[in-house]
């Protein structure tokens, strides 16, 4: 999902930010306020292992593929288990595809510089629970995705829901 998008240069870059910031604030301000300065380096090394962690959970965990289902994962924000019982049909018009997706439709897109649109809607029969961060769980109707082998991921989802 995240091999054909600029995601992981994004992500170094953010940690490489994170840390010249964190040399630069937190020297300046030691001097002036040394609680909110050891305050501030906590969260500091906090989101750097953060991203560090999202990073490699997106990396180390790709669609995987069961007999009665499939995971989606997109890192540590989002991730769901579709069965394929559940899906009642595969939206693959560009024109639809294209559209700002509705408030009841999930996305598992990796966003990327340039604007980026899902490969696939799957519609579902009943609403798709989905975990989002820090454990919390919404249910969407429609689940868009992205991946870096649509055809493959198209194939392997209508074989299995027939």
């Amino acid at each position: 999902m995240y091999k054909k998008s600029s995601f992981i240069a994004f992500q170094i870059m953010m940690i490489h930010a994170i840390i010249v910031e964190t040399l630069g604030v937190h020297y300046w301000l030691h001097e002036k306020a040394p609680i909110l300065s050891i305050i501030l380096l906590v969260l500091n090394i906090y989101s750097v292992i953060f991203f560090l962690a999202d990073l490699q959970a997106l990396r180390l965990n790709p669609i995987h593929f069961a007999n009665e289902s499939f995971y989606l994962s997109l890192g540590l924000m989002k991730r769901a288990k579709i069965d394929y019982s559940n899906v009642e049909c595969m939206i693959e018009d560009p024109t639809i595809l294209e559209r700002k997706l509705s408030k009841d439709t999930i996305d598992f897109v990796i966003r990327d510089f340039e604007k980026v649109h899902p490969d696939l809607i799957l519609k579902m029969k009943t609403p798709q629970k989905v975990t989002l961060f820090m454990g919390i769980e919404k249910e969407y109707n429609y689940v868009a995705i992205k991946t870096d082998a649509p055809i493959e991921l198209k194939e392997h989802i209508k074989s299995n829901m027939d």
